[in-house]
């Protein structure tokens, strides 16, 4: 037997771990990254997230900007005048050019706390914006973790599917050649080379999916190189159900959705409170006037208030927009908080599933091994024919598979059970 076929075929007995590192060159070589590094570049490179960070600095623009309507407001002002002036006319009363200028100063005093109201009303509203941003992070973590474990997923499947077609192939040269001397079936050699051309097939079909794969990871995180992913450990148990649904009530949309609807409580008493009075104080300080009585008058102040009496109902029309916007914006809080529940629950299901599944595809595989080794030593002593180790490696091969996605799936129900409670990253 060749010594190749027995080191191959000793790799498919380790550990799937083991036999990566073993089987070395079927190893997709390239930029080794963790998922961590991953996510950190997809978060410099995504737009999406820049476009939520610039939209959450305009909403606390807006809020300063709200605020500063109940500070004082200083101008300085200027005015020069052109009059016709008949002849005769008295020069004391009118002059053909009046020059102007002073410093006004406008305070708001009292507008029924409108602009305080506003202002909180944009506060919860930014505070609404900020939370968005920490969410569309984490969903990009959900987006890097899932083309992160595609990659992952396909070149341990070129890994396995490598290892095996090396040792078919072996297996159909020591076939043509036991053939040749008669000791083989023309139907054994068919039936090795028929496993030899369906295992490259799909090894070709694996090394596709690892291109796609490779674009999709490097368009998150901006890389041009190929990429090699860390492996990563399938999760053994689900945590307490009930702790990760209290998680989620409270995860980054969640919480957006509920300061929008604080904010829109605000935006309806700052519309309602338009029927109240506004008081100002205006003050002026005058450095030139025009030649007349007041040429020696410096400054003035002046206190205005005012009431609306009637506005055509537009006071009313807008206070019913706000009230109708607040009950939209409840029913956003009401369906957001439901989904959160639902995709927590819907992923703790999953994760379950994929840690009994794993457990029963680890077990499978150990069996797999015992008989693959037994099928080698049953070789090595006639017993079986080749196409019996084939067959023993081929049901190796497939259980290898299964348990390698098997893996996948469970880090990834894991990753969206993170994602669910609005803690991603291992946080649970």
């Amino acid at each position: 037997m060749r010594k190749s076929f027995l080191l191959l075929m000793a790799a498919f007995c380790l550990p799937l771990s083991a036999a990566a590192q073993m089987i070395s060159s079927s190893a997709v070589s390239g930029r080794f990254l963790d998922l961590a590094e991953a996510y950190k570049l997809a978060l410099v490179r995504s737009e999406e997230i820049a476009i939520s960070g610039a939209t959450y600095e305009e909403t606390l623009a807006k809020a300063d900007e709200i605020f500063s309507r109940a500070t004082p407001h200083i101008n300085l002002m200027g005015s020069e005048t052109f009059q016709d002036v008949p002849r005769g006319s008295s020069g004391l009363f009118l002059q053909r050019q009046r020059e102007q200028g002073w410093v006004n100063l406008h305070q708001p005093l009292f507008s029924g706390l409108r602009e305080f109201l506003a202002y909180r009303a944009s506060k919860d509203f930014g505070r609404a914006a900020e939370l968005s941003l920490t969410r569309a992070q984490q969903l990009l973590y959900r987006d890097v973790a899932r083309a992160y474990l595609d990659l992952l997923a396909a070149q341990d499947d070129i890994r396995i599917r490598g290892a095996l077609l090396e040792i078919t192939q072996d297996r159909v040269k020591d076939l043509q050649e036991f053939r040749r001397v008669g000791r083989a079936r023309a139907s054994e050699y068919l039936a090795a080379e028929s496993q030899v051309a369906q295992q490259a097939a799909q090894l070709e079909s694996s090394r596709a999916a690892e291109q796609v794969a490779q674009f999709k990871l490097g368009f998150l995180t901006g890389l041009e190189e190929r990429l090699t992913p860390a492996p990563t450990p399938a999760p053994a148990a689900a945590p307490e159900l009930a702790a990760v649904l209290a998680r989620a009530r409270a995860r980054p949309d969640v919480e957006s959705r509920r300061a929008e609807v604080s904010s829109a409580e605000f935006a309806i008493k700052v519309a309602s409170r338009q029927r109240w009075p506004t008081i100002a104080l205006d003050a002026n300080y005058y450095f030139q006037r025009p030649p007349s009585f007041t040429s020696d008058v410096r400054w003035d102040a002046a206190l205005t208030g005012s009431l609306p009496l009637y506005g055509g109902g537009e006071i009313g029309a807008q206070t019913r927009q706000q009230e109708a916007r607040l009950r939209a914006r409840r029913a956003a809080f009401s369906e957001i908080l439901r989904i959160a529940e639902f995709e927590v629950k819907a992923a703790h299901q999953e994760l379950l599933a994929s840690v009994s599944v794993t457990a029963a595809l680890d077990n499978a595989a150990r069996l797999a091994e015992e008989n693959a080794k037994a099928q080698g030593e049953d070789y090595r002593l006639g017993q079986v024919t080749n196409l019996d180790v084939l067959g023993s490696l081929n049901t190796l091969q497939q259980t290898r598979l299964q348990q390698n996605a098997a893996r996948i799936d469970a880090y990834w129900s894991r990753v969206r059970l993170e994602v669910a409670a609005g803690l991603p990253g291992g946080s649970l």
